[in-house]
């Protein structure tokens, strides 16, 4: 497996040199930050794969990687709540995984093996490029573009996405199915980061001038359409307008 960079945010300085010591035996390359303004210096830095951050300062990260979607950034909360609103909370703010304090170490890394395949899973097409209504999907550079115009780009998990869907050619794709195969979830608590991951993909769509829009059918799944297309039965009028 190639190798992952990590960055780790923690204020324990003894739980970093624990986490960093045995993800370095691993082979992968793990910096580690105690607050907010180390970390944003580091992920410019290092351009990190995965951020394992704490709850308490996962709210400002989350926010601040959000920002930055394009670099394609997976995010891990460790949290020391077993709430099961927290880590609700957690997914809807972007967070690709959640765990509990104290960590397991061997745990935590088969959910980072898993984030990675989760990465590089989607089996390619003998061509390159992906018809997308008005644009090209861009299979090498992982990129929406239309004609001459500025590319946009895609993080892996809204690059497996949009290929899942393009690939069911305006089949309805299963909400599980995204969950899995496109965040490497089995868990149903994924359900508001399969949403926030489709509103992304709208709004890049929409920059793109694709033509093209995902749709929500209600207690199946998601499928891409043709905008401004007649609504089929089930699906909702505007999709969660609250995150469009």
């Amino acid at each position: 497996m190639e190798d992952i960079r990590i960055l780790l945010v923690e204020e324990s300085s003894a739980l970093r040199k624990i986490v960093s010591a045995y993800l370095g035996q691993f082979g992968w390359a793990v910096e580690d930050a105690t607050s907010m303004d180390e970390a944003r210096g580091l992920i410019a830095k290092i351009q990190p794969d995965v951020v394992i951050i704490s709850q308490e300062q996962s709210a400002e990260l989350l926010a601040f990687l959000s920002e930055l979607d394009e670099q394609g950034i997976d995010a891990v909360v460790a949290s020391e709540s077993a709430r099961v609103q927290d880590r609700i909370a957690c997914f809807e703010q972007g967070a690709a995984d959640f765990m509990n304090k104290p960590l397991d170490l061997r745990e935590l890394v088969l959910r980072l093996k898993r984030l990675w395949r989760g990465r590089n899973k989607v089996a390619l097409p003998d061509s390159m490029e992906m018809p997308c209504g008005g644009a090209i999907l861009d299979i090498a550079s992982r990129v929406l573009r239309k004609g001459a115009g500025r590319p946009i780009p895609l993080t892996p998990s809204e690059f497996r996405l949009l290929f899942l869907l393009l690939r069911n050619d305006g089949r309805i794709v299963d909400r599980t199915l995204i969950a899995r195969d496109v965040l490497g979830h089995n868990e149903v608590n994924v359900s508001r980061s399969v949403d926030v991951m489709v509103s992304k993909l709208r709004r890049k769509l929409a920059l793109a001038e694709s033509g093209r829009f995902v749709r929500n059918v209600r207690s199946e799944g998601y499928v891409l359409v043709p905008e401004g297309r007649e609504r089929m039965r089930g699906e909702t009028p505007d999709d969660n307008p609250a995150i469009a």
